[in-house]
């Protein structure tokens, strides 16, 4: 069969039997009948235009907007929009309000330093968190946090929670670990929200995933005043028991929560968020100068681990070494021998950006 080039492409000739068929549809009679569809085409196109306009719809209709605005083409370009075609107009996704740090703002560093009480609802043995009820301990981390608020970085309370506590026991899912209720939740971030603080949830995964555990949080995550911590310390292997190994994670998995954590910040549009890594031995996060910073977060690695001032001092420089990230010091009241006091550790270089007790 015969083709020839029309210049998009090859088509074939018509057949005698489209040829006889083109004739037809060109017959008088036939474009009596076209001349007619048409003529009812545009009085039913009116009838919908004026429904839209009614309606205060958004749509196209016959390339008539619901204002009978038409529709501008492009100055010698024909419009590829076909007479009769009924094309709704895709609205723009509009964005979700900005919201604010608490406090005002929308960055924590360098502008704020975080002053935090640590533990595990209702178990005082895990930090002073757990010492009192969320209301009658906020006076106390209050007169804890006053002196390092200073005029450039004032202070930001907070506290930590621990969200999932490891246990001796494997659980149902054998992980080792369990998720502390909603309703406890809902209590602690009622007492920070009341005092414009924050209120960080921690996870001790045990055997468990960080990635999913943060992932069921995403509730309370979703708030402004809610930052992440993730403790690899009690991130066990499949062989390891929690208080009989010392657990660790990979950048890899720092990565996979950094990165399903900014996607949540910027799709709510909300203020930088806190992402704290515990961190008190050099193993702890393998292959750590593989971790990645995101945008709309701010990532703290927190100098944890008791003892002397001098051995502390040691390991929190190592992890100054890594520049990239803002640090945090943790205190621990009973068991740390001579504890920093708060001029302590505003005179170390680089003063940490997050202060914690526990």
């Amino acid at each position: 069969m015969d083709t020839r080039d029309l210049g998009g492409g090859q088509l074939r000739e018509p057949s005698w039997a489209e040829q006889l068929h083109g004739l037809y549809l060109d017959s008088p009679a036939m474009r009596r009948q076209r001349r007619q569809r048409q003529f009812r085409r545009r009085r039913v196109g009116a009838v919908l235009i004026l429904a839209t306009v009614v309606a205060g719809g958004v749509y196209l209709v016959e390339g008539v907007t619901s204002s009978s605005r038409p529709t501008a083409s492009t100055p010698g370009k024909a419009s590829n929009q076909s007479a009769g075609t009924h094309r709704p107009v895709v609205p723009t996704s509009v964005a979700p309000p900005a919201l604010n740090e608490p406090g005002g703002g929308r960055t924590l560093f360098p502008n704020r330093r975080i002053v935090a009480f640590y533990g595990a609802a209702g178990i005082p043995r895990l930090g002073i968190l757990g010492s009192q009820k969320p209301e009658q301990l906020w006076p106390q981390l209050a007169a804890q946090a006053a002196p390092y608020d200073q005029p450039a970085t004032p202070v930001l309370p907070a506290y930590e929670l621990i969200a999932f506590v490891t246990n001796a026991a494997p659980g149902s899912d054998h992980s080792y670990a369990s998720r502390i209720s909603d309703d406890t939740i809902e209590a602690y971030l009622s007492t920070v929200r009341a005092h414009h603080g924050l209120l960080i949830l921690d996870i001790q995964p045990g055997r468990g995933d960080f990635l999913a555990d943060v992932q069921s949080l995403a509730r309370w995550l979703a708030e402004p005043d809610v930052g992440l911590a993730l403790d690899p310390e009690w991130k066990l292997d499949a062989n390891q028991l929690p208080s009989k190994q010392i657990g660790h994670t990979t950048a890899a998995a720092v990565n996979a929560v950094s990165t399903w954590l900014a996607q949540l910040v910027a799709s709510k549009n909300l203020p930088q968020k806190l992402l704290l890594i515990h961190q008190f031995t050099d193993d702890m996060v393998t292959d750590k100068a593989s971790v990645q910073a995101f945008p709309g977060l701010a990532m703290v690695f927190n100098m944890d681990g008791f003892g002397a001032q001098e051995v502390k001092a040691v390991r929190y420089q190592a992890l100054a070494a890594d520049n990239r990230f803002s640090l945090g010091f943790k205190v621990f009241y009973k068991q740390d021998k001579n504890p920093y006091s708060p001029g302590d550790l505003l005179a170390l270089t680089p003063a940490p950006s997050v202060v914690e007790y526990q």
